[in-house]
């Protein structure tokens, strides 16, 4: 059993609790906002009291909570999947835990089926593996600079995936529907995706070059970043046929 220290209580912080916690480990959190009773302020944070210190922080503050923890034997950590291991260079034993996976606070993750991504300095590496493997099953090296692309990717099949799904709600509210009333269409795309290949899926006015549709759905957009954006993509659909 480990001495855990979480830094910030966001989605991620509030999941990796619960499920380190779970695997026996004595977790202590710790926040500079201190929303819950239960939660220390950073400032009594004593690093020699634990193994690891966990940052589950915003990216740009990273480097500045690193930078105001006294040195110890601890492991220091951040999630970050943009921030290079280096942003936490002042200590001995530091390293990355990025688990790949969207955190809402009020939706379970499934840690047996999420892919975990670690780096490590050379001499805190093999604690950081074996921490790891308490609490997943899919552990995997993975260096700053491929880190920063995989999250990239990540942000385009998730974050922006979402924000499409968000302004097709907004449509269907235009028409007091839901965005559930389209699911069908959404597990089909996603089920498309995975048996074809996202090259081998595309359809739709964009791919045939439908150009009476795409302007029809033009003329119909009133928000004019809306109405930009369904000309890149269009465009983007178009250049990687």
């Amino acid at each position: 059993m480990s001495k855990v220290a979480i830094i910030g209580y966001g989605n991620v912080g509030y999941h990796l609790a619960n499920k380190i916690a779970s695997k026996r480990h004595e977790v202590t959190i710790f926040s500079r906002s201190r929303p819950e009773d239960y939660i220390l302020s950073l400032e009594q944070l004593d690093p020699s009291a634990f193994d690891f210190i966990l940052l589950t922080v915003p990216d740009d503050k990273v480097k500045e909570i690193s930078d105001s923890i006294d040195v110890s034997d601890a492991v220091v950590l951040h999630t970050s999947g943009s921030k290079p291991i280096s942003e936490l260079s002042k200590h001995k034993k530091h390293g990355v835990v990025y688990p790949l996976q969207t955190f809402s606070r009020n939706k379970e993750i499934d840690f047996g089926t999420l892919p975990i991504f670690v780096e490590g300095s050379d001499e805190g590496e093999k604690d950081i593996f074996t921490f790891v493997r308490t609490f997943s099953d899919d552990v995997s090296l993975l260096t700053s600079s491929n880190r920063s692309k995989l999250h990239l990717a990540a942000v385009f099949a998730c974050n922006f995936s979402n924000h499409m799904f968000h302004i097709s709600e907004v449509l269907l509210g235009e028409l007091d529907m839901k965005f559930q009333d389209i699911l069908p269409l959404v597990e089909e795309t996603f089920k498309k995706a995975v048996e074809l290949n996202p090259s081998n899926a595309q359809t739709g006015p964009a791919m045939r070059e439908d150009a009476e549709t795409i302007k029809t759905h033009l003329d119909m957009l009133r928000d004019v970043h809306t109405r930009n954006m369904y000309k890149i993509i269009t465009e983007s659909i178009q250049n990687h046929r």
